[in-house]
């Protein structure tokens, strides 16, 4: 008897729940159909099941949208599959009484990360210290970025060889200037009142005095600026040199690739994102190259996704980025299963406790959103993985474009939206 009442409850759960959640997915569905008869702006939305491989919604899926910072997650895998341990840091060779050094474009050195590898190898060489003069193959800014965007934090230069993030980081206190890097304190200028933060051509500096502010303004960069910063770093003098055909380097090996990703991921780092792509070319062609790297992503790591895969930087501040929600969700499929749970989403921002969604997807402490925003004006996207208060692992994909004003209204949307699936699959 207790057999049966047992098989009764059982059944009655499993009909609660599938009725629970097919209420759900008509609900969606019917808000996503209105949304597109009452609404301006344009939106799309993919929630996938790994386990079934089944779609359990999908609105505009094979539409086209400009993803902002989802790009990173396509920069991610194509480093994650390019890359296995530690970043080479500096490129160098020993010449009698010389040593030379070359930048690799990793990011990392004197920026968010230790460096005091590649820092006292260089203060312990008994050598004089010479630079090769080299740089990377294209601009130093991507193609479609804002050219106005220049004297904001979020929009570094690309460099072969980057240092201090090729951000200078300065701010009033207590009368004086404060910067970081001190050698150029000297570049910036004390206004009574100013907006300006650079100069467009010139590394000029600006700031109000008596400002709280902190100010984060890329400089832009040279070879022979980089020599400079790292001469002073370090306290020794370094010489700018020509490549030449008969180099032959070796190489210091320090961050390891996680904690490059985890921070690109986590707090939506453009500069990291931009240097692994010019690492990537280099990797996989020889060239310092984006565009290389991103084509040979294209060619033989995502050539199962279902749409053609418009990319065009590793940051996503491109306009010219195009991605469907279904290619995104496919890209999450494979990295689901290609990379151990755990590990992978400890990449992510987790909703409620770290990196870009802090604020957002709390569920009274209980995380179940883990997930890569993308925001530009008009844009904003969240795309990654879901865990339902049953324990169903989900994969979605959510881009809205052309919206206007705050992006607030679209983010309550969104997380209205992802408590229903939560609670009813």
């Amino acid at each position: 008897m207790k057999n049966k009442l047992y098989i009764k409850l059982i059944k009655v759960l499993i009909i609660t729940t599938l009725i629970t959640s097919c209420g759900t997915t008509h609900q969606l569905k019917n808000n996503f159909k209105k949304h597109n008869e009452s609404s301006n702006f344009f939106k799309g939305f993919v929630l996938y099941n790994p386990a079934t491989q089944k779609q359990i919604v999908n609105h505009n899926g094979a539409k086209f949208f400009t993803p902002a910072s989802n790009t990173k997650i396509y920069t991610f895998y194509a480093a994650y599959r390019t890359f296995k341990d530690s970043v080479k840091s500096l490129a160098y060779y020993k010449s009698q009484d010389s040593l030379v050094i070359k930048g690799t474009a990793d990011p990392s050195l004197l920026y968010a990360f230790e460096s005091n590898k590649v820092l006292n190898f260089l203060k312990n060489s008994k050598d004089s210290l010479y630079m090769i003069d080299a740089t990377i193959e294209g601009p130093a800014f991507g193609a479609g970025w804002a050219w106005g965007d220049y004297p904001y934090y979020y929009q570094p230069e690309r460099s072969l060889f980057p240092i201090y993030g090729n951000m200078l980081t300065y701010k009033w206190d207590l009368g004086e200037i404060k910067s970081y890097p001190t050698l150029l304190k000297n570049k910036i200028k004390p206004l009574d009142s100013t907006r300006m933060r650079r100069d467009l051509r010139e590394n000029n500096f600006y700031i109000a005095k008596n400002s709280q502010r902190t100010y984060e303004v890329p400089f832009i960069t040279s070879n022979q600026l980089t020599a400079d910063l790292l001469s002073d770093t370090i306290g020794k003098k370094i010489k700018l040199v020509p490549l030449k055909p008969n180099h032959h380097f070796n190489y210091i090996y320090s961050q390891r690739y996680d904690s490059l990703y985890k921070q690109m991921l986590t707090i939506s780092d453009n500069f990291i994102a931009e240097q692994l792509m010019l690492q990537v070319g280099k990797e996989v062609s020889g060239k310092y190259s984006s565009d290389e790297g991103i084509k040979y992503a294209i060619e033989n790591y995502l050539q199962d996704l279902p749409h053609e895969v418009r990319w065009a930087d590793g940051s996503g501040l491109s306009r010219y980025n195009q991605f469907t929600p279904e290619n995104t969700v496919k890209l999450l499929e494979k990295m689901y299963r290609e990379i151990p749970r755990e590990k992978l989403l400890d990449y992510f921002p987790v909703g409620g406790k770290s990196g870009t969604i802090k604020n957002w997807y709390a569920n009274n402490g209980t995380p179940f959103v883990w997930a890569k925003t993308g925001t530009l004006n008009g844009v904003h996207c969240l795309s990654g993985y879901l865990i339902t208060k049953k324990g169903t692992f989900l994969i979605f994909s959510y881009m809205n474009n052309h919206y206007s004003g705050s992006s607030s209204k679209v983010k309550k949307e969104m997380e209205v939206a992802l408590m229903k699936i939560y609670n009813s699959y």
